[in-house]
């Protein structure tokens, strides 16, 4: 019996072994290939727009500094940035920096300002026909302090500094008796550390230029700054 029983455990076929399934094999390796490519292609996509939207940035000339009207330009004045100008905006463009350096300004710039196409050319005379630009000194008082270039202001005279000015060309307005106004524009601004006053460049009528001198020089005459569109 022993013997029948050997023999028949010899003949008994032997189990198979379990089956092992690679990992990343079958149709869910093929899907999460395919979310590859797609990721690597949106990405690839997103390079050549970033690309493009560099390409067009273009260098344009800009204020290495607050310039006022009528400044002659240098070339230390001047810096070159890259950006993207939109359509229908005005810039000087980096291709025309010596044509930029010795001309003079026709408008006020602030640092980090582009320069505008119309503060150059033939049409930028500076001051304009019309125009005179009067300097004054300011005592404290007589000025605003939050006063700045670019600002748009009323030459105030008293009476007797006005005495004289008619009204030629309708440029002053009468403020009353002994008053009247003139309205400026602020071109330079300088503040004295010792003594509070300003040294200021006024941009006036040039009929009103003679009398606006005479008050500033007899210290008379006030400014009062107003709303750019607001007239004086």
């Amino acid at each position: 019996m022993t013997g029948t029983r050997g023999n028949a455990a010899e003949a008994r076929p032997a189990a198979a072994p379990p089956t092992v399934r690679l990992l990343g094999t079958g149709p869910r390796r093929w899907r999460w290939l395919g979310l590859g490519l797609a990721i690597m292609t949106a990405g690839a996509l997103a390079g050549v727009v970033a690309v493009d939207q560099l390409d067009d940035r273009e260098g344009v000339l800009v204020a290495g500094s607050d310039l006022a009207a009528g400044h002659v330009l240098t070339a230390t004045d001047l810096e070159v940035a890259r950006i993207s100008v939109a359509d229908g905006v005005s810039a000087l463009t980096e291709d025309r920096l010596e044509e930029a350096v010795g001309s003079t300004l026709a408008v006020p710039v602030v640092e980090g300002g582009v320069l505008p196409e119309t503060a150059l050319g033939a049409d930028a005379q500076y001051p304009a026909a019309g125009q005179a630009v009067v300097g004054a000194v300011l005592a404290p008082g007589r000025f605003p302090a939050s006063l700045q270039r670019g600002a748009a202001v009323s030459i105030v005279l008293v009476e007797g500094a006005a005495a004289g000015s008619g009204g030629e060309g309708g440029q002053a307005a009468s403020r009353g008796s002994g008053v009247t106004a003139y309205p400026a524009r602020v071109q330079s601004f300088e503040l004295s550390a010792t003594d509070g006053s300003a040294a200021v460049e006024l941009l006036v009528d040039a009929e009103s230029a003679g009398q606006v001198a005479a008050a500033a020089a007899n210290e008379q005459a006030t400014v009062v700054q107003v709303s750019a569109a607001g007239g004086s």
